[in-house]
């Protein structure tokens, strides 16, 4: 059984940080994240690493995590990712450089990008657990608000600045706002304070608090506990809840119908179905059992496509 205790990157007596340095596979190789996945665990771990600026999202690191998370959706033996910081803090928002003293289109190009990258978290099939330490600001904040699960260190700390820098953090508040009591998203917006991991626990933003040294540990657990669960029910869990958020009741119950009746149809239905008679533990197969053809559990065919020159299969 595989367990994940990556230590932290603290600064040296020299103002710089030492690399960090991985503890499961390591699919590609990035410059300002890491990511690293354990197929036997279904589990995908994707690291924010800009120590040095507390991880400003710059354009690089966007788009990287928007790379790495499509590389897991493609990856059929994966069913769940974590997110975090390779340092004492989660992120510190937007990177100045990046948009400061810059004209108005490239603001604006920039300011696009994270929507751009919480809308790839969202759109992907498999959850996305935050584990959030240190500082979570502004766009950090969103950044939150577009994981499905967030688990917090008691060192966290929760602000929208916008207020004490002179423009409005807008956009880190439309990140969030599905995800927080609409008084406390108010009060964190207006006041630009730094709010406790206990105070966004009860204003909807996170899940659980934890000691900080718990805190990778934890996130780790409740991976493992939804990476054991049936491939395509985690997958079309996410789709499922997600979707039915901006349908009435009845439009929900007619696409949950439907959905359950398809999901029962397939080979891991079939086998959870027997399985729950027969007393034993099921054995998943997700996409590779494929969905029932009358009695038969035929696998999905091959699908081939071209991207340019290249030529793609799943």
């Amino acid at each position: 059984m595989t367990d994940f205790k990556p230590s932290l990157v603290r600064q040296q007596s020299s103002g710089t940080y030492p690399p960090y340095i991985p503890s499961l596979n390591v699919p590609r190789d990035y410059n300002d994240i890491v990511l690293e996945w354990d197929t036997p665990s279904h589990i995908a771990v994707v690291t924010l690493h800009r120590p040095e600026v507390q991880n400003a999202l710059s354009p690089t690191l966007i788009e990287e995590t928007i790379d790495a998370l499509r590389l897991v959706e493609d990856n059929d033996d994966l069913s769940c990712v974590i997110l975090r910081s390779s340092s004492e803090h989660f992120c510190s928002g937007g990177d100045f450089h990046a948009f400061a003293n810059k004209e108005l289109l490239t603001q604006r190009w920039y300011f696009e990008l994270t929507p751009k990258m919480i809308q790839s978290m969202l759109q992907s099939t498999v959850p996305i657990i935050g584990a959030v330490r240190g500082n979570c600001c502004a766009l950090g904040v969103a950044i939150a608000g577009g994981c499905d699960i967030v688990l917090a260190s008691d060192t966290a700390s929760f602000f929208l600045p916008g207020g004490t820098v002179g423009f409005g953090c807008f956009t880190p508040a439309a990140g969030a706002y599905k995800s927080m009591h609409r008084k406390r998203l108010m009060e964190l917006l207006l006041t630009a304070r730094p709010h406790s991991a206990e105070w966004a626990r009860d204003a909807g933003l996170v899940n659980h608090v934890y000691p900080d040294a718990d805190l990778d540990t934890e996130a780790w657990e409740m991976a493992r506990t939804i990476a054991a669960n049936a491939p395509l029910v985690v997958r079309w869990s996410k789709q499922f809840f997600y979707h039915i958020q901006e349908m009435e009741q009845r439009q929900a119950f007619r696409y949950g119908t439907d959905l359950i009746t398809m999901q029962s149809l397939t080979r891991d239905g079939n086998e959870g179905q027997n399985a729950f008679l027969q007393k034993r533990k099921p054995d998943w197969q997700g996409r590779k059992g494929g969905g029932a053809r009358g009695d038969v559990h035929a696998p999905e065919e091959e699908h081939v496509w071209r991207v340019g020159k290249e030529i793609r299969r799943r």
